[in-house]
């Protein structure tokens, strides 16, 4: 088994990490500061993000730490423009969690140390080389300088990511832009906590978003800062009484900074066995609360396929997966947030023409909720991945290969208790749903499957169940509607919680191809595919 060294512990390195972990590949993880962060930093949690954190065994303790957010508002003038509702989303969490970074670092480490990692901190990646068979790292600490070698490395350490620097790559894109003020407070307010508020005054656009207790983070947009200069207590009382109808009286600061607005990318999330995520490979507005949210999803997407060429058990070249389908949703992101964060900056006539705009928009609900699921990352799909396909027919308006996975209510076990798609998706692996009580048909599944996941039977009731007390019972066919398998068929979800392969009826050896053929899974016992890998980092 190939080591992985992971550097930077934010969210983005510890759901790597973690996952990594609960996937079967131990990651050893540095981070140079000698403790977690104390600052708020990216507060918005979304809900595909909460998805991913409960099948990580990590959203109980983020959500103990949070408030929830069940709705979007944009102000002007005293009276709402827009509302845009989250609990109608297509998800087991329609809401928004609202957290600190530093409370949602907190949990994650926490879970890492219950799957066996533990976070070097004071340790940062100096220099690096790699060759066809793995990377030449060299770490640095206060007291000391160590050279190890490992078998891949993924970069999760930030928009100033020196693990970029060395793999020869940068990010292109506008490096200046508008400049907002964060503040985290405390503070007094007859506005609703479970909602946040965007305010658009003719000084420029500002933003409530509450957090646990009496604390919330404000944003302001401002005229460049003089260099050196810092944001005051006075400066955002002043600009919340202007800005936003005098409803937030400030108590107490805790942190207080100016943000310039950066949109960027690099050309490639892959570098030969070196993997970029996050804010390492992408760099944007926080308009929307994306940012930690996409980089959290490349950590999901890229760990469980590191997880497999690391133990041997997948063709290097399987990666190659993770630059072509992570790569275009980061540029989506860019140019969404970037489309945001024009809009919200306009002013003048301008600004009037988007104001009604906004509130005509508003007023048609499947316009809204539209809005509201692009925000929330449940629209994310890999429809053209190299490694997802299906076999047979499927009925329209189902989950494709390449969608996130539906987790419709309605499923029960054998004995009668409530579960989800979700809950199936904590076993690590992949989870193949398969409509067919045919015992040889589920023994062939099995057996093309091995050690790569679990086979679920989905059964129309108990009693076809047999002996198998893994099986759920489907009474009201919530399965097949969501997935159009029928009466016989499969659905191969990612461990990311993503269909990877579909099948109509259920194959065994149409399972068996696609695991060898399009994801390039190799037998229990394969040599590790060391020799495919290009040390070239351009």
């Amino acid at each position: 088994m190939d080591d992985v060294l992971v550097v930077g512990a934010g969210p983005v390195g510890l759901v790597a990490a973690c996952e990594l972990a609960r996937q079967g590949v131990r990651a050893r993880i540095v981070d140079p500061l000698e403790r977690p962060t104390d600052q708020s930093r990216a507060v918005l949690l979304h809900a595909r993000s909460q998805e991913l954190l409960a099948a990580l065994g990590a959203l109980d303790r983020v959500e103990a730490a949070s408030r929830r957010i069940t709705g979007f508002e944009v102000r002007a003038g005293g009276r709402a423009l827009a509302r845009m509702r989250l609990d109608d989303l297509p998800t087991r969490y329609p809401w928004a969690l609202d957290v600190p970074q530093s409370d949602t670092e907190a949990a994650l480490g926490a879970r890492a140390a219950e799957l066996g990692v533990t976070v070097e901190r004071g340790t940062g990646m100096a220099a690096l080389t790699q060759d066809a068979d793995g990377v030449e790292v060299t770490l640095r600490s206060a007291t000391a300088e160590e050279r190890v070698r490992v078998g891949w490395v993924v970069a999760a350490d930030g928009a100033h990511s020196p693990t970029r620097k060395a793999v020869g790559t940068a990010l292109s894109g506008s490096f200046s832009g508008q400049h907002f003020v964060f503040a985290d407070v405390d503070a007094e307010t007859d506005l609703s906590p479970d909602t946040v508020r965007m305010f658009a005054h003719p000084e420029g656009i500002s933003a409530v978003f509450p957090l646990p207790g009496d604390r919330v983070r404000l944003l302001f947009l401002v005229d460049r800062p003089g260099t050196g200069e810092t944001p005051t207590p006075e400066l955002v009382q002043s600009r919340a009484d202007r800005r936003m109808e005098g409803r937030v009286a400030v108590r107490r600061s805790r942190w207080l900074t100016y943000f310039e607005v950066h949109h960027g990318q690099v050309p490639r999330y892959r570098h030969g066995r070196v993997l970029l995520a996050g804010d390492a490979a992408h760099i944007h507005s926080p308009a929307g609360g994306q940012g930690m949210n996409t980089g959290i999803q490349d950590a999901a997407n890229l760990a469980w396929k590191l997880a497999l060429v690391a133990r041997g058990r997948a063709r290097a070249d399987l990666l190659d997966s993770y630059d072509a389908e992570r790569r275009p949703v980061g540029a989506a992101v860019i140019r969404g947030t970037t489309a945001l964060t024009t809009m919200g900056t306009l002013t003048g006539a301008r600004a009037v023409v988007r104001n009604t705009a906004l509130h005509v928009a508003a007023s048609a609900r499947p316009l809204t909720d539209a809005a509201a699921a692009r925000l929330a990352e449940l629209t994310v799909a890999y429809p053209d991945s190299p490694i997802v396909g299906s076999r047979g027919r499927r009925a329209p308006s189902t989950a494709r290969p390449g969608t996130h996975a539906p987790d419709p209510a309605g499923l029960v076990t054998t004995g009668g208790a409530p579960v989800r798609i979700g809950d199936l998706l904590r076993r690590p692996g992949h989870l193949l749903l398969a409509r067919t009580d045919d015992r040889a048909v589920l023994e062939a599944l099995r057996s093309a499957l091995g050690d790569l996941g679990t086979v679920v039977p989905v059964v129309p009731d108990a009693a076809r169940a047999g002996a198998d007390e893994g099986a759920v019972v489907d009474p009201g066919d919530v399965v097949g509607r969501a997935y159009g398998t029928g009466d016989d068929g499969l659905v191969l979800v990612r461990p990311d919680g993503y269909v990877g392969f579909t099948c109509t009826p259920a194959d065994p050896a149409a399972l068996a191809e696609h695991l060898r053929d399009v994801v390039g899974i190799r037998g229990p016992g394969a040599p590790a595919p060391g020799a495919e890998v290009s040390s070239s980092p351009a």
